[in-house]
């Protein structure tokens, strides 16, 4: 319950709320009352928007929602477990099909491409390519391109040393994060349904 309002002073919307929901003891809505009665437009049109809003949201309210509809809703929202069609490549390590350490590339693919190290990987039935490249003496770049359907959807992690990163690919299955520390490097991808992991690679 407000003060009792001077006859004088405008009412504040604490004071106006009181008078709509009679919360005011006698004397004090009679001195609202004698307030707007002089009469107090400003506190008027107070009164005027606020029981616009208090009726609005009386009027908003819906009845009792019936058990057995609520239960309904609520199943709705259940997550029902499946089986899934690929629970065996859950976990799976992608298989390395080129590795530029291993198979160098020619002389005038080098000068061209430049001295970054090139992987391919088969994940499934999906493809990653992957460049390591030196950016001086302690950090390294890596660069990539998934190919796979809605690329973009699928979360990469990787770990170098001690340090961990995550990024998306882009619409293309592009992605590339510089700035790592030289230091073995873990990766992971994957998606709703399927991970992939890679082999640690020696930078």
């Amino acid at each position: 319950m407000t003060k009792s309002p001077n006859l004088d002073r405008h009412l504040d919307t604490s004071a106006a709320l009181d008078f709509l929901e009679q919360r005011l003891g006698a004397s004090e809505r009679r001195a609202v009352e004698y307030h707007l009665g002089r009469p107090c437009r400003a506190c008027l049109e107070r009164i005027r928007v606020l029981g616009e809003m208090l009726g609005t949201m009386r009027s908003d309210r819906v009845g009792t929602v019936p058990a057995a509809l609520h239960q309904r809703a609520i199943a709705v929202f259940v997550p029902v477990a499946k089986p899934s069609a690929v629970q065996g490549l859950v976990e799976a390590v992608a298989e390395l099909i080129f590795d530029s350490a291993r198979e160098p590339l020619a002389a005038g693919a080098r000068r061209s491409l430049g001295e970054a190290r090139r992987l391919r990987f088969r994940l499934g039935s999906h493809a990653l390519d992957l460049e390591i490249e030196r950016e001086g003496v302690d950090m390294l770049s890596l660069r990539g391109r998934l190919q796979a359907t809605d690329a973009h959807l699928w979360n990469l992690d990787v770990e170098a040393g001690s340090e961990q990163r995550n990024t998306h690919p882009d619409a293309d299955g592009s992605f590339v994060l510089d700035r790592l520390p030289v230091a073995p490097l873990t990766l992971q991808l994957r998606d709703s349904a399927q991970r992939f992991r890679l082999p640690t690679l020696e930078p």
